[in-house]
Parts: C-alpha cells; structure tokens; sequence
C-alpha cells in the first residue's frame, strides 16, 4: 500500500506538516509505503479555464501537478492537510483542488480508480473545533465524488505558532491511529 500527503501549508514542520506526519508514521507502522509532497515547493499554476482537459484526459500546463496526478492515480491512500487562512484552505491547495478538474470526465465520472482512502487534516486559529466545518464538507464531497473513502477529519484549533499541535497529545494520537487504521 502506498500512502501519500500533501501538505497545503506554506510552513514546513508547522501544525498542519505535524500532524500530517502523525498520520504517515502510523500508516508507516501499518507497512504502508508513504510519501510527502510540500506544495508551496512546487511548480503549480492556477487552472486556465482552456478546456483542454475535456477533450483530452490530461492537463494542457506542464508542470509539477503531473507529479500530483500521478500521485492520484497510482497510491492507496492520501492525507490532505491544509491551514485555514481567511475561512477557507490555504490558496496552495485550492490551486491543486482546482488542478484535479483535469480528473474528471466530461459526464463527470472520475478519471482516477475509486475505492482509495482519504484523511483530512488541518489547523486552525479559531478555537472554535466547527468554525469551518463548511470547508472540509465541500472538501469530502470533492474526494467522495472521485470514490475515495474518508476515513476521518483531525483539525487542530487554536494553536498559531509552528508546531504547537505537539501539546494536544490526544489529537495527536488519534492522528497516528487514523494512520494505522486508514486501511482497515
């Protein structure tokens, strides 16, 4: 099995890079292979709106997305992590979601197998643990449209400062145990 994240986080061993991590170590210790990709590291444009992708299955821009649809298509299972900057996803991972049109038929089928499993990690500033429930709905319905399974959302609230989510030892355990169970 192979797992990979995507980080949508400008800063890498910030809250959402922690807790990503969490849950890879725990599909790592379930034998899952596991891969990281940092996505404001890569070369991503914005979707141009072209409609190449409804006449070819493929993308018309050449760059690291191909890295991403790749990743799509061949692995397991994903953890999608993304801060919540202005009430929504980090601008790097909205620019990926906007991507993955290039993965969908013109009848709206997915181009990519179903049956994977997803989890959804994020953080946020807000103490409030359902301020921005809203966003990872969408996000699921996303992911469920392309038949992936999502196993479970961990949102750290509250914490700003890079790698505080480490003082809430019960949601980074749960993290961890996501990751050991993601295919169970």
């Amino acid at each position: 099995m192979k797992v990979v994240g995507f980080i949508g986080s400008p800063r890498k061993n910030g809250n959402t890079d922690v807790l990503v991590q969490q849950v890879l170590d725990g599909a790592a210790e379930a034998g899952a292979d596991v891969e990281k990709f940092y996505i404001n590291e890569m070369n991503i444009k914005g979707c141009q709106g072209c409609t190449y992708c409804r006449e070819v299955d493929g993308c018309k821009l050449k760059d690291d997305m191909s890295k991403v649809y790749d990743a799509l298509k061949n692995a397991d299972g994903f953890v999608f992590g993304s801060p919540i900057y202005f009430f929504q996803f980090t601008s790097q991972m909205r620019q990926v979601i906007d991507r993955c049109w290039a993965l969908v038929n013109p009848d709206f089928t997915p181009r990519i197998e179903g049956g994977k499993k997803a989890i959804i990690v994020a953080a946020q500033g807000n103490p409030e643990p359902d301020a921005f429930k809203g966003v990872f709905d969408e996000f699921t319905q996303i992911l469920q449209m392309f038949g992936m399974e999502v196993k479970g959302t961990f949102v750290d609230v509250g914490h700003h400062a890079p790698g505080e989510v480490k003082d809430n030892a019960e949601l980074m355990e749960q993290a961890k145990t996501a990751g050991t169970q993601l295919f169970a």
